[in-house]
């Protein structure tokens, strides 16, 4: 299963359209681009947030998971 384009417009929508964000096809699936650097990905119509020293205390309630196999894992967010 991919993502399907209501999701990515689903994501700009809640991250209120702003032209610091944009997403872009990779591999089948989604990047989601804050500033021009990767910060998410979004596989299966799920959003993966990299794990980052400064979201590590706001997320730490989130359950955690590879965007696909070998793969670090990423926060989940659903």
């Amino acid at each position: 299963m991919s993502t399907s384009k209501g999701t990515t417009d689903f994501i700009l929508d809640q991250l209120g359209n702003s032209p610091r964000f944009r997403v872009r096809a990779m591999f089948g699936e989604y990047a989601l681009y804050a500033d021009e650097k990767v910060v998410a990905l979004l596989c299966d119509d799920t959003l993966y947030l990299k794990v980052t020293d400064a979201n590590k205390v706001a997320l730490v309630d989130h359950e955690q998971g590879p965007p696909y196999p070998g793969a670090k894992p990423h926060w989940i967010i659903t």
